[in-house]
């Protein structure tokens, strides 16, 4: 166990080898791949922007159909794929078929559940919303022939209806009694007119059809841009506009009162929906509460001893003031943060091989979130496309850069590229011989624990090399922590946006939570379950555990449940020689 650590429920640590054993030696089973072959065919057909962004060109003229009509046939659909899934008995398959098989269950049954959730809440959020869909889809197109760019065009003027279903599907919610807080609606409110103020000469939406290669015949690139601002008068701003008055006249008169999800009327299911999803543990919120302010309370006496260190006499408040406002810390401007960021990851890639035996191809790029939406955004990755054509990307919340600190950027940089997203998420669409739907499964607890877990290899891989950055990953594991309670005390126990504030810290982070319930809890209850596989495989190993196989053992199946990760990593750590010593000689491999 890691001295001090918070720990939760470990429920199968050790896989029974005796159930898996006999389907060891199953071959594929071809009808079984035929079903998962047709439900990832299916998953992208109805969620064009998805296909989009796995590098699957085929859906690029579309947005998805959110008509009820189209939502009810998905849903038969997805209720087919479970009915065929059923005639598969589990006991005949081969382990990754079953694996494969249970995941595939697992996202189905998701789908039907979490449908009303994502349709009228999820919809409207000012991160991952319905606005912020259309952006990002269009800046990940590809832009490298005219057919391309004419894709772009098709998507540009399609929007008038995607926005008119996206009004009724609000519509229905505001019916439903499912709807987002008005902090929620002035949020994207004040998004939307962002977005679509800004004349077609200056809209940062159309950079790229200035952009157009010049392989494109230069006539071609003029009728191009040409549309594309015809495109952008005559269809984007007039659905943007139309989305911003019924949210503002119509919507936002019906939003509910309560921060909390649990305001609604059948809001305790709801917020119990959203955890047992986001942390695949059987967690209730009291528990999760309370794991969070012991691991705040854990990780607080550690930043404490840091401060001493530092001559602040163990006062970490002092310490962080100073850290995030003395000059010599402070950006000076958004390329500059930029760079920073850019050489943080350059002085990891040449470590990576100490602690990963084998590591991915596809290459990733840090930029700036962009001005329209950076104010409310926080950083994130976007995955690079399947076939290569398009790269990973750590997008940089670089809002006001004069007021941001360098001190707790190495953890960042180390969670959103390698070890973290980039590493864990370009090295699943590399998995060889497992079906197309897992190369893009997501388990939010797996997905952001794993970054987190990445960020605890930075002493090692040399990133934390002075107080100031041992301090701010610890900050940043702390901010986690927090999380933890921040969620489950707006959604369960009444807490107001400003108690949340004064706690966090952090405003556009509280109003994420409060927009997107649940989310936030994935990345220490996922951290603190790879943490604990780590120390129980170091007690089995002793002397010869190398981290590398760890690695290696977590990774090797892409995503999985927490629950589903322990049986696997059960499996790794089974095999350890019966006489360990119960102690490691370090994570690094030597």
């Amino acid at each position: 166990m890691l001295k001090g650590a918070t720990t939760i429920p470990m429920f199968r640590v050790v896989v029974l080898l005796a159930v898996c054993l006999p389907a060891m030696s199953q071959p594929r089973n071809e009808s079984l791949d035929e079903l998962f072959g047709q439900f990832y065919e299916d998953y992208l057909r109805e969620n064009p922007e998805r296909a989009t962004s796995v590098g699957r060109t085929d859906h690029d003229t579309r947005w998805r159909d959110w008509s009820s009509e189209a939502r009810r046939d998905w849903a038969d659909r997805v209720k087919q794929h479970l009915a065929d899934l059923g005639e598969f008995d589990p006991r005949s398959l081969n382990v990754q078929d079953q694996i494969s098989a249970t995941l595939l269950r697992r996202q189905l049954e998701n789908e039907l559940e979490g449908m009303p959730y994502q349709a009228y809440l999820l919809r409207l959020n000012q991160l991952f919303g319905l606005h912020t869909t259309v952006m990002l889809t269009l800046r990940e197109m590809p832009a490298r022939s005219e057919a391309d760019f004419r894709n772009m065009l098709a998507r540009m003027w399609a929007l008038p209806d995607y926005v008119e279903q996206n009004i009724a599907v609000l519509r229905e919610a505001i019916r439903e009694g499912i709807v987002q807080p008005r902090l929620v609606v002035d949020l994207v409110v004040g998004q939307l007119a962002a977005q679509s103020e800004p004349q077609a000469d200056d809209s940062a939406l159309l950079a790229r059809f200035r952009q157009i290669p010049v392989t494109v015949p230069e006539i071609r690139r003029r009728e191009i841009l040409s549309e594309a601002e015809r495109a952008y008068r005559d269809a984007f701003q007039p659905s943007w506009r139309e989305l911003e008055r019924f949210l503002a006249e119509e919507y936002a008169p019906h939003a509910r009162s309560s921060l909390a999800v649990t305001g609604l009327l059948s809001g305790d299911s709801i917020y119990e929906f959203f955890v047992a999803h986001h942390t695949t543990l059987p967690l209730t919120a009291d528990e999760i509460h309370a794991i969070g302010r012991r691991e705040v309370a854990r990780i607080d006496k550690e930043m404490e001893a840091i401060a001493r260190e530092a001559g602040f006499d163990g006062n970490a408040e002092a310490y962080e003031r100073h850290l995030r406002t003395a000059p010599e810390y402070l950006f000076s401007s958004k390329e500059a943060m930029l760079s920073y960021h850019r050489d943080l990851a350059l002085r990891v890639s040449p470590e990576l091989p100490r602690f990963f035996r084998s590591l991915p191809r596809h290459p990733f790029g840090i930029r700036a979130i962009p001005p329209d939406r950076e104010a409310a955004s926080a950083s994130n990755y976007n995955a690079p496309a399947v076939d290569g054509t398009r790269p990973g990307w750590f997008n940089l919340k670089a809002y006001r850069p004069e007021r941001e600190s360098r001190f707790d950027k190495p953890a960042l940089v180390l969670h959103e590229t390698n070890p973290g997203h980039h590493l864990q998420i370009a090295s699943q669409l590399e998995l060889d011989g497992l079906p197309e739907f897992r190369k893009i499964y997501k388990s939010t607890a797996y997905v952001e624990g794993w970054a987190l877990y990445a960020e605890t290899l930075g002493r090692e891989l040399g990133i934390y090399d002075d107080l100031a950055s041992r301090f701010g990953a610890l900050e940043s594991e702390r901010f986690r922590a927090r999380r933890l309670v921040v969620d489950t005390g707006l959604h369960t126990m009444g807490w107001t946006r400003q108690q949340a504030i004064d706690y966090l810290g952090e405003e556009s982070e509280v109003d994420r939570y409060i927009a997107w319930p649940g989310q936030a809890l994935a990345y220490k209850i996922g951290q603190l379950k790879i943490l604990e596989l780590k120390a129980a495989a170091c007690d089995a190993y002793g002397a010869a555990f190398d981290v590398r196989d760890f690695h290696d053992a977590v990774l090797k199946n892409g995503p999985l449940p927490l629950e589903m990760l322990e049986e696997q990593v059960g499996e790794y750590i089974a095999r350890a020689p019966s006489a360990g010593s119960g102690s490691c000689p370090g994570t690094a491999s030597d």
